[in-house]
């Protein structure tokens, strides 16, 4: 079992799709963690003991102090190779390294080259990302730049580029990310991509050769019946109140579950039985040849 656990919906960048709809740092007014420390360390107890892997997300998983405790707490009661964690590039301490170099994999999202221009990003974004897997390579650690599908990244030249500057920077590995008409990005369905334009992107970007791996996620491998839908057979999503989730990505317009796919509550909840029921009530244990959310979001619009 794989759990994203966006520790918080924090983050120091802003951009107009995000699906946990992240609240700006630079905007805080009020306090947004709903899960105190000691219920976050009962959470990574409760996943630890049923050796679940651990994608540590957010909104900034690294933002907050206490945060950072829970992912280095993490790091003594899992193997390394348990232990993943997405974030940002933004105010990459020594600290920060120190910490990464105890986890299986770092994740950066980077959608171009530095100095292009794009209005769903915030200025800044694309040069932060680059010059802290630039550093993580460097430093031996497994990190990955993450590119999601839209018309500001979908063009060959750009998708080139990026290759090519994470290959040049010894960056291991590129995850390439549908795009999901959620949260803050539900209401810009000008970004979708029509299934026939992924899969004819998909098979340029597999037409690259060089020093970094290219991966699809499991949405776009079951675009190309390469896989079936892990929800809650394979994977769960963890929003920062403990709302446990069939999928990472299932989330509304408010990034609240969208509706059959919430499972329960950590820590209150049993995990066994969150797991158990949604497998024999709503179905989740059944591997399907879609992915659910897309087949969702294709019946219903996101509120």
């Amino acid at each position: 079992m794989y759990a994203i656990w966006n520790l918080t919906n924090v983050c120091p960048w802003n951009c107009s799709f995000c699906c946990m709809s992240a609240v700006g740092s630079k905007n805080i007014t009020h306090q947004t963690k709903l899960l105190n420390f000691d219920e976050k360390m009962d959470v990574l107890r409760i996943l630890a003991s049923n050796n679940v892997k651990i994608d540590f997300s957010g909104g900034d998983p690294l933002f907050y102090s206490d945060d950072f405790s829970i992912v280095e707490e993490a790091t003594k009661l899992l193997p390394k190779e348990m232990i993943d964690v997405s974030m940002t590039g933004v105010d990459f301490t020594q600290r920060k390294l120190s910490l990464v170099k105890k986890v299986g994999k770092v994740e950066v999202s980077i959608d171009n080259p530095p100095g292009t221009l794009n209005k769903f990003r915030p200025a800044g974004f694309n040069i932060s990302a680059i010059a802290v897997l630039e550093k993580m390579a460097k430093e031996g650690i497994f990190c990955s730049g993450v590119t999601t599908l839209y018309p500001e990244t979908v063009k060959k030249e750009n998708l080139l580029a990026v290759y090519e500057l994470l290959c040049e920077k010894k960056v291991p590995k590129w995850n390439i990310l549908r795009y999901y008409l959620v949260g803050r990005g539900s209401n810009l369905s000008e970004l979708e991509l029509s299934e026939e334009e992924l899969l004819r992107t998909m098979d340029f970007l597999d037409s690259f050769k060089g020093f970094t791996e290219i991966a699809f996620q499991h949405s776009l491998r079951i675009l190309r019946g390469q896989y079936r839908c892990h929800a809650a057979n394979k994977s769960i999503g963890i929003l920062p109140d403990g709302i446990v989730i069939a999928c990472g990505w299932a989330l509304d317009g408010n990034s609240r579950p969208l509706r059959g796919f919430k499972l329960g509550k950590l820590p209150q909840d049993d995990f066994g039985g969150i797991i158990e029921r949604a497998k024999n009530k709503l179905g989740y244990g059944e591997c399907k040849n879609v992915c659910r959310i897309i087949s969702y979001l294709k019946e219903n619009t996101p509120v």
